[in-house]
């Protein structure tokens, strides 16, 4: 008879397996599960059992559990851990039973939840071989594959090292799917691309399906593979090696493990998801900073910009708009004093550009202008991307972008001033005013699913309704967007989800 211990997720899959084999088995658990081979006498249920196999959570389980019963394990007994556990642990289980006068197997296991219940575990063994061909039929019975790795505990180092290279892979892959959709690459092209890279593997065709979905059922708890990629960074500093990857991995599983230790391990995904807390926090940004003095410097700059530049009098930093003739952006910028001169901070990707810009209309005007955009001062404070995107504030270049008119992003309140007098573009934006119209404007958005990119299209009944240009993920309130609605469709509150790769309908819109 087979003693079988731990009705997790593994251990309750491997032993239907057996059951379902007909194998003659006995059933323990912690917390008593309500099976007819479940038994509460550990210790009796040990006299009588042949071959004890564990699939206990870690090595504190193990060592309390294995104590229980160390006096049942006497000759012509064998004890299998198919736990993950420290390597100290494997080789103090293995001192233990041949004390006892009983046998051990090392013999951890991979394979989720599925395989488990499918009986397609795959099993890394180490001790005996003649042990192992021994308890080969009965390892059968819950595995695809055996494969033999020596003396103990090279099983459990596999299995602890292996674990950590799944961990980081989901990491990384977590990392590539939202940085993809930021930049509006719709993951689910990702996926079918990565499919033909050398970068793919079984765990993202496991893993993507169910992160497009928010589905974090276990296949494999984040709590358990936390304890194993922490065993990972201790196999580390007893080898002497530097893993940083590994601090890394570890700090973010556990993180998850805080937010819900249930939950599978690619529940990582979550780091991406802020909490109000996070949006407490302005961050500072690089930016391009030019610096405009001289005698005529705030004439000037007001002939620039769409703002009056008066208002920074009182130490206020105000927005301001540099368009071109025909009343769209060419750039987005603050502008604030130092001493008599004017500081202008824009996008530090277009530093040149805005410095350009300026210099252009620069005739005879007492005016000089200094690019400080390696300045260590080059730096704007801008609020949490998620909070922006809650509060539907728009940023270079997701919604500021050249083309652009101002009133169509709804930053005319803050950035341009109808009563200072001309500037480059200032009748355009004066019409516009006056007409009240535009042709699209932006929309602060909900959707119904993750993963879902920028430059996807909203549809109604398949007419092309706007575009998205912002995503985040917050805890509370889901996934939250930012994007333009055209103006006929001024009226719609709902939108269908296009992939701005294959057009297909990938989830819903709705205004909030």
């Amino acid at each position: 008879m087979t003693l079988l211990l731990g009705l997790g997720i593994i251990g309750s899959r491997s032993a239907d397996q057996l059951v379902a084999a007909g194998h003659p088995l006995k059933t323990w658990n912690r917390t008593p599960k309500d099976r007819p081979d479940s038994v509460t006498d550990l210790v009796a249920a040990a006299s009588e059992a042949d071959v004890m196999v564990c699939y206990l959570r870690d090595d504190q389980a193990v060592r309390e559990v294995f104590t229980q019963i160390e006096s049942q394990l006497g000759e012509g007994k064998t004890f299998i851990n198919h736990a993950t556990i420290d390597p100290e642990t494997t080789l103090w289980l293995e001192r233990q039973c041949k004390a006892a006068g009983g046998k051990f197997l090392d013999a951890p296991f991979t394979g989720s939840r599925d395989a488990a219940a499918g009986g397609n575990l795959v099993y890394y063994i180490a001790g005996d071989r003649d042990l192992l061909e021994e308890q080969r039929p009965l390892l059968e019975l819950t595995s695809r594959e055996i494969v033999y790795l020596g003396q103990p505990p090279a099983a459990t180092v596999v299995k602890i090292t292996t674990n950590l290279a799944t961990a980081a892979a989901v990491q990384a892959l977590t990392e590539a799917l939202e940085i993809s959709r930021r930049h509006g690459v719709d993951p689910r092209a990702w996926h079918d691309a990565a499919k033909l890279n050398g970068c793919y593997s079984p765990v993202m065709g496991m893993k993507i399906p169910t992160l497009l979905e928010n589905d974090f059922t276990p296949h494999f708890s984040t709590e358990n593979m936390a304890k194993d990629t922490n065993y990972a960074l201790q196999l580390a500093d007893s080898a002497g090696i530097t893993a940083d990857l590994n601090h890394l991995t570890w700090a973010r599983l556990f993180e998850a493990e805080m937010r819900d230790a249930s939950e599978d391990f690619s529940a990582t995904v979550r780091q991406h998801q802020s909490t109000d807390l996070d949006l407490e926090e302005d961050v500072e940004i690089s930016c391009s900073r030019i610096r405009v003095k001289g005698a005529d410097a705030e004439r000037y700059l007001n002939g620039q910009v769409s703002n009056d530049v008066r208002l920074t009098e009182d130490g206020r930093i105000i927005d301001a708009c540099l368009l071109d003739a025909k009343g769209k952006l060419q750039f987005y910028v603050h502008i604030h004093r130092e001493g008599d001169d004017f500081i202008v901070q824009g996008p530090i990707d277009v530093a040149e550009e805005i410095h350009a810009r300026l210099d252009k209309y620069l005739i005879a005007d007492d005016v000089e202008l200094i690019d400080e955009s390696l300045d260590e001062n080059a730096y704007l404070s801008v609020p949490n991307e998620t909070r922006r995107i809650i509060d539907g504030i728009p940023r270079w270049p997701n919604e500021l972008y050249p083309g652009i008119l101002p009133p169509e992003a709804g930053v005319e309140e803050q950035s341009i001033s109808y009563t200072k007098g001309c500037y480059t573009g200032q009748e355009v934006i004066s019409r516009m005013k006056r007409a009240g119209k535009t042709n699209r404007h932006l929309v602060k958005l909900s959707l119904d699913k993750p993963l879902i990119p920028t430059k996807a299209k909203l549809l109604v009944d398949g007419r092309e309704a706007g575009f998205i240009t912002s995503v985040a993920s917050h805890v509370a309130q889901g996934e939250v967007a930012l994007g333009y609605r055209l103006r006929k469709f001024s009226e719609v509150s709902e939108f269908d989800v296009a992939s701005p790769s294959s057009g297909e309908i990938i989830g819903k819109a709705t205004i909030r």
